[in-house]
């Protein structure tokens, strides 16, 4: 492995601010590093602070079997509706995805979808089965999701960028599946 040859800051969701040096650095040097860069850490911090006041507090409170039979049968009438046929459907606790499409057609969604708006969640819907033609994130892929999301599909992208997959702890998961 490559060691670090200069310095970085990373700013996280949670608003901590991690300044890395490389070795051989010294604490002078990333503390005036730190302070070179305190306009570009401040807007990183109000991005942070915009996304989560354009995010709805989720309600945890919500039946998580009732919904993913909702989903599963939204999966279905979108299938119908724009001829997009899946092979099988599961819910995931998937750590960094939404959803996801195999190469045999089989749609996983992750169960934090059902804290989304359900706009969004139609928008992960029909993106996996998108993926059931094509198979990447060409520019035929963002064509083919326009046409079945009124030609909102990068506006749709850009919108669930805001919202975080958070909740992990109060499920029980196992390899395959959660409940």
């Amino acid at each position: 492995m490559i060691g670090l040859v200069t310095l970085a800051i990373t700013v996280r969701p949670d608003k901590t601010i991690t300044v890395t040096i490389p070795r051989g650095g010294n604490l002078s040097e990333a503390k005036q590093f730190l302070k070179s860069k305190i306009s570009w850490i401040q807007k990183q911090l109000q991005k942070i602070d915009q996304h989560t006041q354009c995010r709805d507090t989720p309600d945890l409170n919500i039946d998580l079997e009732k919904t993913q039979n909702d989903l599963f049968d939204r999966l279905d009438y979108f299938s119908k509706k724009h001829n997009l046929s899946y092979n099988k459907a599961g819910f995931r606790c998937q750590k960094t995805r939404w959803g996801s499409c195999s190469g045999k057609n089989n749609v996983n969604l992750n169960v934090n979808i059902a804290f989304l708006p359900e706009e969004l969640q139609d928008y992960v819907l029909l993106h996996e089965l998108v993926h059931t033609k094509v198979k990447n994130h060409s520019r035929k892929f963002w064509v083919e999701l326009d046409k079945h999301t009124e030609g909102r599909a990068k506006e749709l992208s850009r919108e669930l960028k805001k919202y975080r997959i958070r909740l992990r702890a109060h499920l029980t998961c196992s390899k395959n599946s959660c409940f």
